[in-house]
């Protein structure tokens, strides 16, 4: 399938075409008649003089409402009504005005009628005068028995060649002096007068008009709106939203799938840890007959052995004192040892009044406490405690 055909439908019901690439550049063509192979995207140019190029005034912001507003905005300046004219934006970038584009609507359908008759649905349908620039000055386009000539955005006529002579004399009446742009395939027999000077350019007027789909930015550009959208677009938006889900669902996969591999990957480091769990409880514990939760077997026999459960316990006797040592910042703990129901604390104070007082508040929570001994050293004063149990 080609990148993109372009389509010029001529006067005289003939048509040739070429091929572009995505970029608009030619790859081949003039070839005569219409492609028989689609394409990605198809664009066909219509006859200037088919087409009505106005500047009309923005009557609204939204582009769908300045479509459905703009034909009662210009049907003053038709000689058809209204009703029979298709009305279409081609440039909106003006603040104010924007360009339109009228033709009749049978006109329209002979030509959608057709290319249907050769399979060919095209996205896009543009006026040849949209393609001649007019920036830096007329162009004047001659084509056998046509000439177009683009003086502004939306100033163009078109007719024969010997009408030329009156469109300059209308131009200059109109106080344009810049140089006029004069495309053709050979050079005329007599070139018409233009005081600014003539730029000729040497080219066939369908090539020239292929090779400015890469220079022009026409994406905006359609005769194909409203009633006349092709249906092809609502095909191609639906892929484009099918497309759009299936990457939706791609993502939900692969994401679910990830879910998955870290699942399968924490159950085995759970596992892991486990036997790991299991086999440290055997070796501590070789009694163990039936492991259920090796932790919480394991904290319920040293809950025992301890005697957690007893007031007396190791673990009850530094859980009520351990409040006394920290937070004061009075103390320096250097070792601590349990024996036979008795809790030796050897720390060191600023002086032997701080561990006294440390002593007894240690009684206060009803054990046996005594200061074993005392040493004086250049930080203070190093001294052990000798805590029993039995008390509340």
């Amino acid at each position: 399938m080609s990148h993109r055909h372009l389509i010029r439908l001529l006067d005289d019901e003939r048509a040739h075409w070429f091929v572009l690439d995505r970029a608009g550049r030619v790859l081949s063509g003039p070839q005569q008649g219409l492609p028989a192979t689609p394409a990605e995207e198809t664009l066909v140019l219509v006859p200037s003089r088919e087409v009505l190029l106005l500047e009309a005034p923005r009557v609204a912001r939204q582009r769908r409402q300045l479509e459905r507003a703009l034909p009662f905005a210009i049907e003053d300046q038709l000689v058809a009504p209204v009703e029979q004219a298709h009305v279409a934006v081609l440039d909106d970038s003006g603040t104010s005005t924007v360009a339109v584009a009228v033709l009749a609507r049978f006109r329209l359908d002979a030509w959608q009628a057709r290319l249907a008759e050769h399979g060919i649905v095209p996205e896009r349908l543009l006026p040849e005068a949209c393609l001649l620039p007019h920036e830096s000055g007329p162009t004047l386009l001659l084509d056998g028995a046509t000439a177009t000539l683009r003086h502004a955005r939306a100033g163009v006529l078109s007719g024969t060649p010997d009408e030329v002579p009156d469109w300059l004399a209308l131009l200059a009446e109109q106080g344009e002096t810049r140089p006029v742009t004069l495309v053709a395939d050979a050079r005329p027999d007599t070139l018409p007068a233009w005081a600014a000077g003539l730029r000729l350019l040497s080219a066939a007027a369908g090539t020239y008009l292929a090779e400015r789909m890469a220079e022009v930015s026409a994406d905006g550009m359609n005769l194909l709106t409203g009633a006349y959208t092709p249906k092809r677009h609502g095909v191609a938006g639906g892929r484009v939203w099918a497309w759009a889900a299936g990457l939706a669902m791609a993502g939900i996969g692969i994401a679910a799938l990830s879910m998955a591999v870290e699942r399968w990957q924490l159950d085995r480091e759970y596992a892991q840890r486990r036997t790991q769990m299991e086999a440290l409880l055997r070796e501590t514990l070789p009694d163990v007959q039936r492991i259920v939760d090796p932790r919480a077997q394991m904290l319920g026999e040293l809950s025992r052995r301890t005697g957690q459960s007893a007031s007396g316990g190791a673990l009850a006797m530094i859980g009520k004192i351990a409040p006394l040592l920290s937070g004061s910042g009075r103390y320096t703990l250097d070792a601590i040892e349990y024996r036979g129901g008795t809790l030796d604390i050897t720390l060191r104070g600023t002086d032997v009044a701080t561990l006294d007082e440390l002593r007894e508040r240690i009684a206060s929570l009803g054990y046996s406490t005594e200061l074993t001994s005392m040493v004086p050293g250049s930080s203070g004063v190093e001294g052990k405690l000798r805590v029993r149990g039995g008390g509340a």
